[in-house]
């Protein structure tokens, strides 16, 4: 094999190395801020739950607004070379998604964070985030009983 042959092999599986770490990467980043939106979701409900709002919050596991089961996903679309990730809450047809970006920021309806600040703490702009999610899921599923309505 000549020369040129192995250094368009070698640059290939470098490509590979990057996109395969920044899949890890993603894919870890993804889950803890899912954690951490669950966390925030479970706060909100309980709190509605303390106004005697019908909801479900025994656990942030275990989450239902009006009976309707609330979802908080991590997806990471990995499609070489492309790495994207984000963090889906779903409840009735009420969906809001928080994007990581490719710089490790974090977009949660609000000015975009470092993904180093979430760990030093919760930043109120992403607690508001899952305060609003939590309320257009009650309101949605208050309105139409958890059922997706058509477009």
């Amino acid at each position: 094999m000549n020369e040129a042959s192995k250094n368009i092999l070698l640059n290939t599986i470098k490509e590979w190395a990057k996109f395969t770490t920044d899949r890890e990467k993603f894919t870890a980043v993804a889950q803890e801020v899912a954690v951490l939106a669950r966390k925030c979701v479970h706060d909100s409900l309980v709190f509605l739950k303390a106004q005697n709002v019908d909801v479900e919050c025994d656990t942030a596991e275990s989450l239902k607004v009006l009976g309707v089961e609330v979802q908080v996903d991590p997806v990471v679309e990995a499609n070489f070379p492309n790495v994207k990730s984000s963090v889906v809450m779903k409840c009735g047809g009420a969906t809001r998604a928080i994007v990581i970006n490719p710089n490790l920021t974090i977009s949660a309806g609000g000015t975009p964070f470092a993904h180093d600040q979430l760990k030093k703490g919760i930043p109120p702009g992403f607690e508001t985030n899952a305060a609003d999610f939590v309320r257009d899921a009650f309101l949605n599923v208050a309105r139409t009983g958890g059922k997706e309505q058509p477009l």
